[in-house]
């Protein structure tokens, strides 16, 4: 239950303000949280693996209010977007409009008053404690300190109501009660995808492709635009048609895939299908564009956005959205930059294929992927039979290079791909030449997306991205 604990700890001071606001009675609040949390405290082992934040405040609200004014509340007092407010609600995100536009002038109106029949100007909680609603134009006073001291009473009197828990809101880390997207489980034949420290899961047969990005070749310095955002630029093994299509589904990452490159807002900038943009330039919510519903979240640093007309399918890919220092193929989001000889006698099991890129400006992982026990043999083999080349690449790669992690079950040997001088790297200054039979193990599919052709190499057409421009 330590989980339970801190969280409960941390959440306490918001939960208490909002129950207040949807009740306008402290007492009466107070009660209120002591049951939410007593109700999460018994169910947390199954609350914990979706949205605890999300969860509480449905049983605040079924508890407390109505939907009028509990979507009031959560607009005016949390600042909860239409897609947060239906999902407190358990309704659409029109309804949710619906009831925040007949609760707000009520709300408004009874927070002119306290309970007691004072102002709402005299002294009242503040954003730790457990305030109603503002009206317009009236600024509450600030607080005292005796107000302060009842504040703490209550949180400290409400969590050792709920098992004895220590007080420790002030200490935590945890976030003061952000609704986020349940966790998901998807099928087991779904693949990883990261970006920058970013990981999600998508459906196997998506392709790859491009997402917005900034670049002075639209119009002016680092201004927006796209060079292949709106379609796949390479499919997927698992999709069953013959050719790409607008809507052939794909993950998309800020980087160019087409030498058609138009300014943002221009047609041909949105995709028209099932797709996903890594750094996405669109606002956190869920708005329609082109025709196709586009929801986004935000993770970490960037924002993610899912389009589909499929909901369903928008949620399941953005639960799965987290933030990652090794993703699941492997591969480190601070960038191998040297090649490590990994443990003697290593026996291979998979290989982990790392694309990292400095075209931003900073280094990144650009796209990753994890291949089978056979297929990283065959690159092994590969690398065994190939002749030694002359060392002509520099000690640090630059522009675009590949990682190839060779994973046994006692450790990981590294190889660098530069591809500035068409070689790949091992440990102890050895250097191979970068061939189709050094290549075919690892290259094609999403690396013929993002990796561009390498430097005075023959023979590997189709493995990699060709030179634009």
């Amino acid at each position: 239950m330590g989980r339970y604990d801190e969280w409960a700890a941390a959440r306490t001071p918001a939960l208490l303000r909002l129950a207040h606001a949807l009740t306008g009675d402290e007492r009466t609040a107070v009660e209120a949280v002591r049951r939410a949390l007593d109700r999460m405290r018994a169910s947390w082992v199954r609350v914990s693996r979706g949205d605890p934040d999300l969860e509480v405040r449905r049983v605040l609200v079924r508890r407390c209010a109505g939907h009028d004014r509990a979507a009031a509340v959560l607009r005016s007092l949390e600042s909860r977007s239409d897609a947060e407010i239906a999902e407190v609600l358990g309704c659409s995100e029109s309804a949710a409009r619906r009831h925040v536009a007949r609760g707000l002038p009520v709300a408004s109106s009874l927070g002119r008053q306290s309970p007691s029949g004072q102002p709402h100007d005299a002294p009242a909680p503040d954003t730790a404690g457990v305030g109603l609603l503002a009206p317009a134009g009236v600024s509450p006073g600030p607080p005292s300190r005796r107000h302060h001291r009842a504040i703490a009473a209550a949180v400290v009197a409400v969590l050792l109501l709920v098992g004895g828990i220590a007080f420790v809101a002030h200490q935590s880390r945890a976030p003061a009660g952000e609704i986020s997207y349940p966790s998901t489980d998807t099928p087991p034949t779904w693949r990883y995808e990261s970006y920058a420290g970013v990981q999600v899961q998508v459906p196997p047969a998506w392709g790859w492709g491009g997402a917005p990005m900034h670049s002075d070749i639209f119009h002016g310095r680092d201004s927006l635009g796209s060079c292949g955002a709106s379609t796949a630029a390479v499919q997927s093994p698992q999709d069953p048609a013959s050719y790409i299509t607008l809507n052939t589904g794909f993950t998309g990452r800020p980087v160019m895939v087409s030498d058609r490159c138009i300014p943002w807002g221009a047609d041909g900038t949105v995709p028209l299908g099932n797709a996903l943009w890594f750094a996405s330039p669109l606002e956190v919510g869920v708005r329609t564009i082109g025709g196709v519903m586009a929801e986004t979240r935000a993770v970490g640093s960037q924002h993610i956005t899912v389009f589909s007309r499929s909901s369903a399918l928008r949620r399941e890919i953005l639960g799965t959205a987290t933030t990652v220092d090794t993703d699941a193929n492997g591969c480190p989001t601070q960038a191998v930059i040297r090649p490590a000889a990994g443990p003697p006698g290593l026996h291979a099991d998979s290989l982990s294929v790392c694309v990292y890129t400095q075209d931003t400006g900073t280094t990144v992982l650009l796209w990753s992927g994890r291949l089978s026990e056979h297929t990283t043999q065959e690159y092994v083999d590969a690398m065994r039979a190939a002749p030694p080349a002359p060392a002509v690449c520099p000690a640090t790669p630059s522009g675009t290079w590949v990682a190839l992690g060779v994973h046994g079950s006692d450790g990981t040997r590294w190889d660098l791909v530069d591809l500035s001088c068409s070689r790949i790297s091992s440990a102890g200054g050895l250097q191979a030449a970068l061939t189709p039979a050094t290549a075919i193990a690892w290259a094609g599919g999403a690396v013929a997306a993002y990796v561009p052709e390498p430097t005075h190499a023959r023979g590997l057409q189709g493995f990699f991205r060709p030179k634009l421009g």
